[in-house]
């Protein structure tokens, strides 16, 4: 029987085998990492690219990209594994609507941009990527197989996006 854990915005997880990671992204982007090797792996689920107030704060926050994958590396580090030998997946970014505008916001691309960038500048391309759209997705990530399961829900509601940006 494996356990749950469940990531809200800004939240990241690494651990081993037995364990089903979920979470549901909008314009949010998760990174998965496993190593097949060591059947351990992590997600992180962020919401915005940069952290501007990083140095000030002296801790790594995980609602932004360059903080959350910056943990993930720490944790990869400490398994002994080199990175590029694990498994990268990428997930999210859809493109949230703005009220009553009709048009959307751009957070979720620049996440995007944002993610492959920095996976590039660590020597890693995603085995598999489903990004953008304008539909939520609820992510399980298996750390005993590596597998990503998702499932598309509807398009964002407004009160949806007003939400995802005040976190």
């Amino acid at each position: 029987m494996s356990s749950r854990v469940f990531l809200n915005p800004g939240e990241w997880f690494f651990g081993g085998e037995g364990v089903r990671v979920e979470t549901l992204l909008g314009s949010c982007v998760s990174v998965t990492l496993w190593s097949p090797q060591l059947q351990v792996g992590g997600m992180c689920h962020f919401l915005l690219p940069g952290n501007q107030k990083r140095a000030a704060a002296g801790f790594l926050d995980g609602r932004y990209g360059e903080d959350a994958l910056a943990w993930l590396v720490q944790q990869v580090r400490q398994s002994g594994i080199d990175i590029r030998q694990y498994e990268v997946k990428l997930f999210g970014g859809s493109r949230t609507p703005q009220a009553g505008s009709g048009t959307s916001f751009a957070i979720g691309e620049k996440n995007i941009q944002f993610a492959h960038a920095a996976l590039a500048r660590l020597g890693l391309v995603p085995s598999s990527c489903d990004v953008g759209g304008d539909v939520h997705r609820y992510l399980r990530f298996e750390l005993t197989t590596g597998d990503v399961w998702g499932r598309y829900g509807e398009a964002l509601p407004v009160s949806m996006a007003k939400q995802e940006l005040r976190e």
